[in-house]
């Protein structure tokens, strides 16, 4: 089980600094594969990388994700995609990811860390997105992040303007090398 910091809505401060002692979890570099899919597109499989790191003067935590296709034939190993940004715990106990993504598309995202999980030694984590833009097609994304140990499994759903409802779009398992 893990330490639990205690969290008290009515301190903001306090709040900001118990919601990232567990986000620093994170903290390290991870690497695995994934596979994805949407009724729009042909699925595909991939290699992935992914950088957490922390600045020891703030408390919110930097990430790199990078994926490349995995597949058997010429294009194994192409570049398939990339983001950067931000995760910060908010005054409330809520956590935001803030990114941009090699395409142009940006988002923020908002959720929280699930107690009950935690408190079994799981740093579980349920965003839904708040803010895209510059991606006319996309509706809604929410991310579930499962870290336990030294393991990370994550999926993502999406809607769009032509699926309206959620959809599983990616689904990877990482681990930490570093």
């Amino acid at each position: 089980m893990l330490e639990t910091p205690k969290i008290n809505p009515a301190d903001g401060a306090q709040t900001v600094l118990a919601t990232f002692a567990r986000l620093a979890a994170l903290v390290g570099t991870w690497r695995g594969e994934g596979s994805g899919r949407f009724p729009t597109i042909a699925s595909f499989d991939y290699r992935e990388e992914c950088v957490f790191s922390r600045n020891e003067c703030e408390p919110l935590i930097h990430f790199e994700q990078k994926t490349w296709v995995r597949s058997t034939d010429e294009t194994n190993g192409t570049p398939l995609h990339w983001e950067s940004g931000f995760i910060r715990a908010t005054e409330d106990g809520s956590v935001e990811i803030s990114n941009a993504q090699n395409g142009g598309r940006v988002e923020v995202l908002r959720g929280t860390i699930d107690e009950p999980a935690y408190l079994e030694g799981i740093v579980l984590l349920k965003l839904e997105s708040v803010l895209f833009g510059n991606d006319p097609r996309l509706i809604q994304t929410t991310r579930r992040y499962e870290l336990q140990s030294d393991t990370l499994i994550y999926s993502i759903e999406m809607a769009t303007n032509k699926i309206p409802h959620r959809q599983q779009h990616l689904e990877a398992k990482l681990v930490r090398v570093f």
